[in-house]
């Protein structure tokens, strides 16, 4: 009997070992399935609440199971900071809790941390919607707007038929922008005269004469029929007609509206200064440094974390210069590629050692149209549908690129290994859910990261000390200007500079000139917590790179730990941290 009892112990033990294993696998599949029921259904009911979001991120919809969808710019009726669409943040945030968290994958269990970190700050910053501001001279929806149109793809007629269908919405968009403005004018909110007077240039720029035959979005959608197979001839005139008198009733007319409607609003504002000085303004830019910069740090702590850094960037740039005088003369920088073709195989060449090898891809790059280079970026990548990545664009404009140099530094970022490198490395790994939200820190941070190890790589391996210093000397720059503009951003939304503060602060540095002064806090308006994406996101990066090799020097590889990061996909940094942490705890 004893020797029965003893037979059947481990036999058990067997059964409960497999019953747990049984159980396991069960509850992982129902949980597995619930996430991605759930994940689905946010993806389907958010993405088609705009159709120009909708077109730039699904080639076809219809593999999404979306083949009904409202053709609209969007609902500015009630404004969501981050969702366009219902349920409601505390809706999603019942329905995710209700999944077994446990049961999920680990890349599940991203999304999941990904989710919730998003749809509690939005929760919070309901209250705070007016604070949004949707306009702006260099990146409101109105300057915006007429590059997304004009890169609108049309792979059938059903799609050029969806355009001129959106397209003939645009003075009702418009007209639900003002109605948001003039709420926000009514709360005391509305934006300063000095932003509104160039909201104002940037719109009469882009109308030009008010001739639809001389807008790009006539000239550019011609170009784009005539390049079609699939349209007769009688179709391609019929269309262009119609787009012509589209661009002239309801394009060009919705510009007007908004400058006859500015014009109105224009004095309205109660606030020429920063975020603090509104009721709430310091909430809001805490939202902002948590949903579009992904940092949860106090902002005294990122603020210390940013003067750290200046200071170690300035005592480098000095002793730099007293070993290398020349290095800020620009007369050793020679040999650098000028053109961007070029540039950006060299820049994969060139990264091979540091980063996982890309996915084969093809991009395009174009220039800004004229009518829009003084008020766009000096460059901006446009990502592709998640279901065809690989058609690429990448813009330049001509009149925010000086030197060769700022042409590859700018294509690293961009291109090779930036955004668009980034995109394409991530786009396989991620729930399509995860394309609803913009996480600015991750993505223009990793952009700026890898921008300032591309100094080295822009030089010719026959370069000089001399040319090694002065590249070195502008990439020390570069991050001393964004740091600085960083640092003011968080002075003036949080501490409350005033413009003249602003020009003190600046003029005890050393930069006299009133009119870069004005051009930076001007900027700075413009844009809460815009500098802190590229420069704190620059910095996470670099402090998880720190700590990762410090804490498992033996394991750390510097192309495995980019490739971790890429895996993970853009997410709060609280998210990519986590994460990095499992992965070396686990694996190494």
């Amino acid at each position: 009997m004893k020797k029965l009892s003893l037979a059947l112990i481990p036999a058990g033990c067997l059964l409960l070992c497999a019953a747990l294993r049984y159980h396991n696998a069960a509850g992982a599949q129902k949980a597995a399935g619930e996430f991605q029921s759930f994940t689905q259904t946010m993806f389907q009911k958010e993405i088609t609440a705009s159709t120009l979001t909708l077109h730039y991120t699904l080639e076809n919809p219809t593999d999404y199971g979306i083949t009904d969808y409202p053709v609209t710019f969007g609902n500015t009726e009630e404004i969501s900071l981050v969702l366009s669409a219902s349920p409601s943040a505390q809706q999603y945030l019942q329905m995710l809790s209700e999944i077994s968290y446990s049961d999920l994958s680990r890349q599940n269990q991203i999304t999941y941390d990904v989710l919730l970190l998003a749809l509690e700050n939005e929760k919070k910053a309901e209250a705070l919607a007016l604070y949004q501001e949707p306009l702006g001279p260099t990146i409101g929806i109105q300057a915006q707007l007429p590059v997304l149109l004009s890169e609108y793809t049309f792979s059938d007629k059903a799609d050029i038929e969806e355009y001129l269908s959106l397209i003939a919405q645009t003075d009702t968009y418009f007209a639900s922008l003002l109605k948001f403005e003039r709420a926000r004018s009514a709360a005391g909110l509305f934006m300063s005269n000095k932003n509104a007077d160039a909201i104002l240039a940037q719109c009469r720029s882009f109308i030009g004469s008010g001739d639809a035959a001389d807008n790009l979005l006539v000239t550019i959608f011609n170009e784009k029929l005539d390049a079609l197979d699939f349209l007769s001839a009688g179709e391609r005139a019929q269309f262009k007609a119609e787009n012509q008198k589209a661009v002239a009733e309801h394009v060009i007319g919705a510009y007007e509206l908004l400058i006859e409607g500015l014009e109105t609003l224009k004095g309205t504002g109660q606030n020429e200064n920063g975020l603090c000085y509104f009721p709430y303004g310091k909430a809001y830019y805490e939202y902002l440094m948590q949903s579009s910069v992904g940092s949860y740090l106090s902002v005294d702590a990122i603020e210390q974390r940013i003067r750290n850094q200046l200071s170690k960037d300035v005592l480098a740039c000095r002793a730099l210069l007293l070993e290398y005088p020349s290095a800020a003369s620009g007369e050793h920088l020679e040999g650098i590629l000028t053109d961007p073709e070029e540039i950006l195989v060299q820049l994969q060449q060139k990264m091979s050692d540091d980063y996982p090898a890309a996915p084969q891809t093809s991009c395009s790059v174009k220039y800004v149209h004229k009518s829009l280079e003084d008020f766009l970026s000096p460059a901006f990548y446009l990502t592709p549908p998640i279901d065809n990545p690989t058609e690429n664009v990448i813009y330049i404009n001509r009149a925010g690129v000086s030197s060769p140099l700022e042409l590859y530094t700018t294509l690293a970022h961009e291109g090779y290994p930036g955004h668009l490198y980034q995109n394409v490395s991530s786009g396989n790994y991620l729930d399509p859910v995860r394309a609803l939200f913009s996480f600015g820190g991750y993505t223009e941070g990793w952009a700026t990261y890898v921008e300032m190890e591309s100094y080295d790589y822009a030089l010719p391996d026959s370069a000089s000390g001399a040319a090694k210093a002065e590249a070195e000397y502008r990439r020390l720059n570069r991050s001393v200007m964004l740091g600085l503009s960083s640092l003011l951003d968080i002075c003036i939304h949080y501490r409350g500079y005033t413009r003249e503060q602003t020009a003190a602060f600046l003029k005890s540095l050393g930069f006299t000139n009133p009119d870069s002064a004005d051009a930076i806090f001007d900027a700075i308006i413009e844009a809460p917590a815009n500098y802190l994406k590229y420069y704190l996101g620059y910095l996470s990066f670099l402090d998880l790179r720190s700590y990762c090799s410090q804490n498992w020097p033996e394991a750390f590889d510097l192309k495995d730990f980019h490739r971790q990061i890429l895996q993970i996909g853009p997410a709060p940094f609280p998210v990519v941290e986590k994460y990095l942490k499992l992965y070396y705890n686990t694996n190494k």
